[in-house]
């Protein structure tokens, strides 16, 4: 595709004139695939993303991706990641000039740290807000694949999540199936998935009178401090709509239209909330 823009330039002495200089930004899809540099065998649903901007996109089922890279991006970063395999990073004119695009990545070994819950009777807490109005709606602010939403919270002491529970109003869709992530704020700008393996969640309409609750506890989630929890759009689920029921007066809402996009928060809170124990 090329897209055309008008620069004016204007010049002065006897006379005054402007030249219309037209300034080419050219872009064109590139395809790739993304594998395991221990198995040769695809990964699916990779983010792929140029870092701080909204392009971006997901690999599918057999890790093969297609994404538009402009000529004016050619000094940014295109960066590769998924949970459990180290991320890579390429310039995108480096990556545009390679005749073939094959992206290996590294399985990721995490540490694990010991955990004791202290209290005799654990404590329980509701991270999030409930919202079992139907009067106020909201969804995904983007289509694109790995465009997500979620919630921001602040716990002052480490939590064991118990579960993820939604509020969905509306769902159109016989079924959907949403990734799950948790992103620790390192600072204002930057945020860390602490999640050690993908966690999917996925349901049918039928459902949706009810709360949605999915049970975390086999995953042994810690979180602390100023965490983000949100769903990502890791696969193309095809026409329908899913709003959640959305209460405006108590909190925000954050999402970002890519993997490597950057955050935007919008007033009114989602129904999203979980429950977590306490611990030391």
């Amino acid at each position: 595709m090329i897209h055309y823009i008008t620069r004016l330039n204007i010049i002065t002495g006897l006379s005054l004139f402007s030249l219309f200089f037209p300034e080419l930004i050219f872009s064109q899809p590139q395809k790739g695939k993304v594998l395991s540099s221990e198995t040769n065998s695809g990964i699916g649903f990779v983010n792929v993303g140029i870092i701080n901007k909204n392009i971006g996109t997901v690999t599918d089922e057999s890790g093969n991706f297609t994404i538009d890279l402009a000529n004016n991006y050619d000094n940014d970063s295109l960066r590769f990641s998924m949970i459990g395999y180290e991320s890579k990073s390429f310039l995108v004119g480096q990556f545009k000039e390679d005749s073939v695009k094959n992206v290996y990545l590294k399985t990721r070994s995490y540490k694990l740290t010991e955990v004791r819950v202290i209290y005799h009777r654990p404590k329980e807490l509701i991270i999030g807000t409930p919202v079992f109005t139907n009067e106020l709606r909201s969804g995904f602010a983007y289509n694109d694949l790995g465009s997500e939403l979620g919630i921001k919270v602040n716990l002052k002491k480490p939590v064991k999540l118990k579960d993820i529970n939604l509020n969905v109003a509306i769902c159109t869709y016989d079924s959907v199936t949403y990734r799950l992530n948790l992103y620790q704020e390192v600072n204002e700008t930057e945020y860390k998935n602490i999640l050690t393996e993908p966690i999917y969640i996925s349901f049918t309409k039928d459902k949706i009178k009810n709360v949605i609750t999915f049970d975390l506890r086999k995953y042994s989630i810690i979180i602390e401090g100023d965490v983000l929890i949100t769903l990502e759009l890791y696969k193309d689920l095809g026409e329908g709509r899913l709003l959640f029921r959305t209460e405006f007066f108590t909190g925000s809402t954050y999402h970002r239209k890519t993997s490597e996009g950057t955050w935007v928060d919008a007033s009114g809170v989602i129904g999203m909330y979980l429950h977590g124990q306490l611990i030391r």
